[in-house]
C-alpha cells in the first residue's frame, strides 16, 4: 500500500512531536521539510527525503500528498490556503485559524474542490474523551462547567525583558487564549455546542493576552475556562451536574484521566493509561489515515463543522478583549 506522503512547513517546538507520533504508523512517510531558516532544517534533514527554503518546490511536489502547517497562528490561514490552491490535503495546527472569516474560506475551499482539511486536535478523536461525552448524560441537569489549562511559559520571562518570541507576539497573534484556552474551548464545545453568548475577559500585556477567562453562556448554566501563559495551576475541566459531576484530571489538551462521581458515592474512572504529554497524539493521527484511505470527506466535513464553532468563539473571544489579532493576507 503506497505511503501517506507529508510535506511539513515550520519547523519549531511542535514539529518533532509531529515526526515522532507520525513514525508509529507504518502510514506515513516524511517527505520534505520547509522553513524560512536552513539552520532550522538542518537539525531535520535526517527525517525527510529533503528541506528546502523554497516554498514552491514543496507546494509543487508531486509525491507529496499532504501538508502539515505548523506555523504561528496569524500565518495558519495563508499555507493552508497555498497549499490547498495546489491540490495538496492539509493537517492544519490550532488553533485553527484567528477569525471565522478565514476558517469558513478554508473549509468551503477545502469542501469545493474534495480535499480534505483537518485540525490537529485532540478531543474530537480520543475514545476517552467520547467516553466523557457519553458520561455527562448521566450527570442530570447541568449546572457547572469549568476547565483550567494554567501553564507558566518559561518564554514570559523574555517578553517582560522585552524579547518577544512567537507565543507571546500580537503580530503572530500569541497569547493564552489561542494557544492554551482553545483546548478547554473544544472540550466544552464538543459536548455542548456553540454558547448563546461569549465573552472573554482578558489581562493584556503589550498587546497580548498572557492570562484571561472566558465566559460562554449556555442559558442554563455558564462554563468559564480559564488559560493562563504567566502562572501555574492544577490543570482540570470539570462538568457538573445535579446527579453528580465528571471531571478530567489532565489538561484538555490530553483528556486521559477522567473520573465521574455520583451524589450517591459511586465512582468510576477511565483512561488512565495515557501517561505521556503528547501520547493522545496517536489518536488523531490514526483518524487522519482512515479519512484519507476511505477518502471519507463526509466525517471530515463534520470534524471541519465542529472547528468552526470553536473559532467562531474565539473570533467572539478575540473581538469582546479588544484583541488586535489579524491574519496574514486575509
Amino acid at each position: 500500500m503506497k505511503k501517506i506522503n507529508i510535506g511539513i512547513i515550520g519547523s519549531g517546538f511542535i514539529v518533532p512531536v509531529f515526526i515522532s507520533v507520525s513514525k508509529m504508523y507504518k502510514d506515513y512517510h516524511l517527505r520534505a521539510i520547509w522553513g524560512r531558516h536552513e539552520e532550522k532544517l538542518l537539525n531535520f534533514k535526517e527525517e525527510v527525503d529533503y528541506y528546502t527554503t523554497d516554498l514552491e518546490r514543496i507546494l509543487s511536489d508531486d509525491q507529496i500528498d499532504v501538508i502539515y502547517v505548523a506555523l504561528p497562528n496569524s500565518l495558519h490561514y495563508t499555507y493552508a490556503m497555498k497549499a490547498l490552491k495546489h491540490h495538496k490535503h492539509v493537517i492544519l495546527e490550532k488553533p485553527f485559524t484567528v477569525s471565522y472569516k478565514a476558517a469558513k474560506k478554508l473549509t468551503d475551499y477545502a469542501k469545493k474542490h474534495g480535499l480534505i482539511l483537518f485540525e490537529a486536535i485532540v478531543t474530537a478523536h480520543n475514545p476517552y474523551y467520547h467516553k466523557a461525552v457519553k458520561a455527562v448524560e448521566e450527570l442530570g441537569e447541568i449546572r457547572m462547567v469549568t476547565a483550567n489549562f494554567s501553564q507558566y511559559s518559561r518564554r514570559y520571562d523574555k517578553f517582560r525583558n522585552g524579547i518577544i518570541l512567537p507565543a507571546f507576539d500580537r503580530k503572530l497573534a500569541g497569547g493564552a487564549l489561542l494557544d492554551l484556552n482553545v483546548y478547554n474551548i473544544h472540550f466544552v464545545t464538543g459536548i455542548f455546542g456553540m454558547p448563546k453568548k461569549v465573552s472573554y475577559h482578558a489581562n493584556i500585556e503589550k498587546g497580548v493576552d498572557t492570562s484571561g477567562t472566558l465566559i460562554m453562556d449556555y442559558g442554563t448554566f455558564k462554563a468559564s475556562c480559564i488559560a493562563s501563559k504567566d502562572c501555574k495551576a492544577e490543570c482540570y475541566g470539570l462538568v457538573e451536574g445535579d446527579k453528580g459531576f465528571l471531571r478530567n484530571n489532565t489538561t484538555c489538551s490530553r483528556c486521559a484521566d477522567f473520573t465521574v462521581r455520583f451524589n450517591d458515592g459511586k465512582e468510576r474512572n477511565f483512561g488512565q493509561d495515557e501517561k505521556g504529554e503528547f501520547d493522545s497524539w496517536k489518536y488523531e493521527m490514526k483518524e487522519f489515515i482512515r479519512l484519507y484511505r476511505k477518502n471519507d470527506l463526509e466525517k471530515a466535513y463534520e470534524y471541519n463543522r465542529q472547528t468552526m464553532i470553536v473559532v467562531k468563539v474565539l473570533d467572539e473571544a478575540i473581538r469582546s478583549a479588544g484583541l488586535d489579532y489579524r491574519e496574514e493576507d486575509l
